[in-house]
């Protein structure tokens, strides 16, 4: 559809005179404010100071035309947040010949705006988080081509435009999102500029230090006490750390930035930093003995352990260190942390042994420790992979609800069982009392008939037709699951 308006357009315009489209654009700029926008700032001849006011009372504009006493409607936010994400989706398309200078100070805009009205508005589309997530992901990119294209005056002038916005003061959760300011603009800090995010940044600490338990002029919403105070200073100063190292690496103060970080290496966050930088240096030891101490730490989440394993990875794909890889892979395989059981683990665990070891030899050790530690749902998938279906069988039956997922692997071998077990497991269960559930179970059958005895599974149809005669919903499901049997 867009590609036929566009050829049409063309065609259009290619019919009329230079009057005519002179009269429609200005009939249109009039009431558009898009319109008027777009032709301001490409023809305009604006400074950028005067640009960018001119760019904060259309956001403004914008954001006004489309609340109701101070409140942004689920509609509205999304009308808002299109706007802007317009503006950011132009800034990105800047390249190094251009203004990027400009383009950079757009985007702090934007960043500026929605976290205004974030509070007062409708956000359950997500569409205000997608806004900043867009925005931030464009400040890295345009700060990134800006580093070596802008001179230091200007990169100074943004950083300060940067400390602008991180020093707001907008909503309680505003330090959340603060610090990636910062973290997005660091390409373009100097050692002048690294001076001015650190007393930007020390305000906050000093904020959180000073605060007295249930003081309602620091949080409203928030049982201010003095656990949750040492809490919220603790992960203040990690993020403070974490930027100064940041920002003495990019200006080449390396030996500065060591020191930092190895005066808050506890921090997880500089600990990923420290470890990027040494990987950056070569020095694969120093970064190995970083990740394998994180690794090891009680202030580990589920996504700092599986960081600490993928750098490892990293590190001994680098070093060709292939019986540590090895035991990276199976080190994630036995984490006891739900939900990080990951098949691809054993593959390259298999893969690397089969490489640079003797898998024949490893294999049953490996196999009798997984059927040990593993839970049967992670050991019984290795064992469909490896195709070993009477330790697989073994494994079902022992765990029935298995069945579902392994009963097409197991059949031709074992179709007695299987077929027992499915109907068991899966079949002569609670039926539920809705349509939605006699549908779920009209699949069920249908499973088992794609790989298995398809007269059984209609004669569990006409079963449950059967014992259930007052049913309606389900005969109804039943008969649609007999006949779509084959």
């Amino acid at each position: 559809m867009a590609a036929l308006k566009a050829t049409n357009i063309n065609q259009w315009l290619d019919k009329a005179t230079k009057q005519e489209l002179r009269e429609i654009v200005l009939k249109q700029a009039q009431t558009d404010d898009a319109l008027y926008y777009e032709l301001q700032n490409r023809f305009g001849d604006l400074s950028d100071k005067e640009k960018l006011s001119e760019l904060r009372a259309y956001i403004r504009n914008i954001i006004g035309d489309n609340n109701d006493r101070g409140f942004i409607d689920y509609h509205d936010c999304i009308t808002v947040c299109d706007v802007l994400d317009d503006i950011t989706h132009k800034a990105a398309k800047v390249v190094p010949t251009e203004d990027l200078n400009f383009a950079i100070q757009e985007v702090l805009m934007v960043i500026r705006s929605t976290i205004g009205f974030l509070e007062r508005a409708d956000d359950s589309s997500g569409c205000t988080t997608e806004t900043l997530d867009f925005a931030f992901a464009t400040l890295e990119k345009l700060s990134k081509a800006a580093a070596t294209v802008l001179s230091d005056q200007q990169k100074t002038a943004l950083i300060k435009s940067a400390v602008q916005v991180f020093n707001l003061k907008i909503f309680d959760d505003w330090d959340n999102f603060r610090y990636a300011i910062f973290e997005k603009t660091m390409p373009l800090i100097s050692k002048n500029s690294l001076k001015l995010m650190e007393k930007a940044t020390a305000k906050i600490s000093d904020r959180y230090a000073h605060a007295a338990p249930k003081d309602s002029d620091f949080f409203d919403d928030v049982d201010f006490t003095d656990n949750y105070k040492d809490f919220q200073l603790n992960e203040i100063k990690a993020y403070n750390a974490n930027l100064k190292s940041m920002g003495l690496i990019t200006i080449g103060d390396f030996a500065a930035a060591k020191k930092v970080m190895a005066e808050n290496i506890t921090f997880n966050s500089v600990r990923k930093t420290a470890i990027d930088f040494y990987l950056s240096q070569k020095d694969f030891r120093t970064a190995e003995k970083l990740a394998v101490n994180g690794a090891l730490s009680k202030n580990n989440n589920l996504d700092d352990q599986a960081t600490w394993f993928d750098y490892l990875e990293k590190i001994y794909l680098q070093t060709k260190d292939y019986h540590k890889l090895a035991g990276v892979y199976k080190s994630r395989l036995l984490q006891p942390t739900w939900g990080s059981f990951n098949l691809d683990d054993y593959k390259k665990l298999k893969g690397v042994i089969q490489m640079h070891g003797d898998w024949q030899q490893a294999y049953p050790a490996l196999l009798t420790e997984f059927s040990q530690k593993l839970t049967p749902t992670d050991y019984a998938s290795i064992l469909s992979f490896e195709k070993e279906t009477t330790k697989l069988m073994a494994v079902v039956g022992k765990v029935p609800s298995l069945v579902s997922e392994h009963g097409k692997t197991l059949f031709k071998r074992f179709p007695d069982k299987v077929t027992t077990l499915y109907y068991k497991a899966l079949v002569d269960q609670d039926i539920g009392n809705t349509r939605k559930h006699y549908r779920e179970l009209g699949r069920t059958i249908r499973h088992y008939a794609d790989y298995g005895d398809k007269g059984m599974a209609r004669y569990w149809c006409q079963q449950l037709i059967k014992q259930y005669p007052r049913r309606s919903a389900l005969i109804d499901e039943m008969q649609k699951a007999y006949e779509l049997i084959d």
